[in-house]
């Protein structure tokens, strides 16, 4: 491979973890449940970008990819180029996403049944 290549390639993933780590914090956390709630209330389609990560993610990658402009493939059309690497991206986002949202999952998972074991054990004495 070429090292133009390799260098757009490593952008792309940079971009990809980087935009998954955007869209899970923004649409998962409590840090933005305010956010959230404000861009539900003044419009519905918006108040779901916030809430779905997936849906996030595409926007974070679209503007990642007008800042950085790496191509990954070289059709000699520019914008087909850009579309399809642009989407390659979203697909290495989407996997992490994936991952990050079972990690988090697993996490909550483990709260609760520490909380409900606790509860349990307060009921005991």
């Amino acid at each position: 491979m070429n090292t133009l290549l390799m260098s757009d390639l490593a952008i792309c993933l940079a971009i990809a973890l980087a935009s998954a780590s955007i869209s899970m914090t923004i649409t998962q956390t409590e840090l933005f449940a305010g956010l959230r709630a404000w861009t539900a209330k003044k419009h519905a389609l918006l108040g779901h970008l916030f809430h779905c990560f997936y849906c996030l993610s595409h926007w974070v990658v679209f503007i990642a990819m007008v800042i950085y402009h790496p191509y990954l493939l070289h059709s000699g059309i520019t914008i087909v180029d850009w579309a399809m690497t642009a989407f390659i991206t979203l697909t290495l986002t989407t996997f992490i996403n994936g991952l990050m949202f079972k990690v988090f999952q697993a996490a909550v998972t483990t709260h609760v049944m520490k909380h409900e074991a606790q509860k349990a054990l307060q009921k005991q004495d």
